[in-house]
């Protein structure tokens, strides 16, 4: 039996098993709302105790070019609906409308940074291109030049007496500073790793996971037999399980009860055995294998669905009677 780690869920008529390493992007996503939740005032350049983390959601918000985005659904939506994966998912499994919202963020993301003004890097301020070091006056008419990124450039620091803020923050070229609201995003010094490198990675993690199915259902087994693994144990479960014309269908139940089968990650294999564990909601990845708890009742009638979808020549040759009439508990 494949090995398995001990994240179980009830779903459906099935118990779901993750196979291999547990998801990580609930813990990434809890990190980085942790980092940017303790990042306040003067570490983020801002008066007040407000975070970075709420900066985000406030300012950080793009407008799609050519969508019906406003400017009103951007990352400020999309974050409360990673919020409620987060809340939701705690037992580890996931699903596609997850993985959905997901690229939603990652879209949003990808716009803002390709935007040329939303862009957190190119934020503009102006500010005058002669001043007096010491006290930030400057003569009346000056020229304004713009600074892009954050307000704390070295003007505003001089007629304001602030020592926060980093010099990487602001810059005279647009798509070149890294204030704390793109490094949120896209990662550095404050942040260790930006949102969009988590979500980026997540939806591949969530699409990529693999899960066994332990199914309960009482359903007849009769379509499972469409998968190859398990028609092929099938057959070699009742060859071995005869004695003379007779089958024991003890032997066949006890060779095929708990057993785990391979299933083809195709969709019609997936959607088959959705369908037979009456899992409604799309998992994300993909069920790598399945096994049934069958009953004697069960079994018989798996066998009897084998032999009325098995050719009348194998039939003839594997019995000189009615099958139904030589099947033995």
């Amino acid at each position: 039996m494949p090995k398995v780690n001990k994240n179980l869920i009830k779903i459906g008529d099935a118990t779901l098993q993750s196979k291999g390493t547990t998801i990580q992007f609930l813990q990434r996503y809890k990190k980085w709302t942790d980092e940017c939740s303790r990042l306040t005032g003067a570490s983020i350049g801002v008066k007040g105790s407000t975070s970075l983390l709420n900066s985000v959601k406030n300012h950080a918000i793009p407008v799609r070019p050519n969508s019906k985005n406003d400017g009103t659904t951007g990352s400020f939506l999309s974050l409360k609906n990673i919020d409620r994966i987060a809340l939701k998912r705690k037992n580890g499994i996931f699903y596609e409308d997850d993985i959905d919202a997901l690229e939603v963020l990652e879209g949003d993301i990808k716009d803002l940074e390709d935007h040329p003004t939303l862009n957190p890097q190119n934020i503009m301020f102006s500010i005058p291109s002669r001043y007096n070091k010491k006290t930030g006056s400057y003569p009346k008419g000056v020229k304004m030049v713009p600074v892009y990124g954050h307000y704390l450039d070295d003007y505003f620091k001089t007629k304001h007496g602030r020592k926060d803020g980093d010099k990487s923050w602001v810059n005279s070229q647009p798509d070149t500073a890294t204030p704390p609201i793109y490094q949120a995003l896209f990662g550095g010094t404050l942040v260790t790793e930006g949102l969009l490198t988590i979500i980026e990675d997540s939806i591949v993690e969530l699409d990529g996971a693999e899960y066994q199915l332990v199914i309960n259902s009482a359903k007849p087994a009769k379509y499972l037999q469409k998968i190859p693994s398990f028609r092929s144990a099938l057959s070699s479960a009742l060859k071995s399980s005869r004695d003379g014309d007779s089958v024991s269908v003890s032997k066949v139940m006890s060779k095929l009860n708990g057993k785990f089968f391979d299933a083809k990650t195709d969709a019609k294999t997936q959607k088959l055995l959705s369908n037979y564990a009456s899992i409604k909601e799309g998992i994300a990845g993909d069920f790598t294998s399945f096994s049934l708890n069958l009953t004697t009742a069960k079994t018989k009638k798996i066998i009897t669905d084998y032999y009325n979808t098995t050719s009348t020549a194998t039939k003839r040759r594997t019995f000189t009677k009615s099958w139904k009439d030589i099947l033995v508990v």
